[in-house]
């Protein structure tokens, strides 16, 4: 049985919700060990904000890249995943890149946006398909104002299907427009796969 994807408890753990709602896509409940939803959240929201208040600022990228390199090193029973970080000019969205190849082998990946100038946030795209990219975006919201039908919510009826989407040109600007990847030098997604 595959689980329902989840969302944000609270404004800051959208990469650990991101990384369990990527097991959940590419796992059954019964094939997900929980050593690996302790090591998600163990390795995640390892900023320090004001007044050393731990995860104010999220999850760094270093921390990303943590939890996937032990994630790909993890092997139970049937638990075996693939995992590659990218970062900078190697996130693109174009038809022979890297993201493109790892959601035609039936990955998902793990990109993230901004939503301001200083706000980024991760979500979780599942599909590129006429000019759109599909994503779960594990932030509950109901609508989002001004962006001219380039970013669109949808009802996930069943759980587990896509509840975003963004015109794929929008998506992929380096300006610092909300709902992009934003300026090259601080692009960064994680791709993941399942293993047989």
């Amino acid at each position: 049985m595959y689980t329902p994807l989840q969302y944000q408890v609270s404004e800051y753990d959208c990469v650990p919700t991101a990384l369990i709602n990527a097991v959940s896509c590419l796992f059954k409940r019964k094939e997900v060990p929980p050593m690996v939803i302790r090591h998600i959240y163990l390795y995640c929201m390892d900023t320090v904000g004001r007044n050393a208040r731990f995860g104010i600022g999220g999850t760094s990228k270093y921390a990303v890249r943590l939890v996937g390199n032990w994630l790909e090193s993890y092997k139970f029973k049937t638990f075996s995943v693939r995992t590659v970080f990218l970062e900078k000019a190697a996130v693109r969205l174009d038809s022979d890149g890297p993201i493109q190849a790892c959601l035609d082998e039936g990955g998902v990946v793990l990109c993230n946006i901004r939503l301001t100038q200083k706000e980024e946030h991760y979500i979780m795209i599942t599909k590129i398909e006429d000019d759109w990219v599909y994503a779960f975006d594990s932030y509950f919201r109901t609508s989002v104002r001004g962006m001219k039908g380039h970013v669109r919510i949808l009802e996930s009826v069943d759980g587990r299907s896509p509840n975003l989407k963004i015109r794929l040109s929008w998506l992929d600007q380096p300006d610092c427009r909300r709902f992009c990847l934003g300026p090259l030098a601080q692009r960064e997604a994680l791709l993941m796969w399942r293993m047989t």
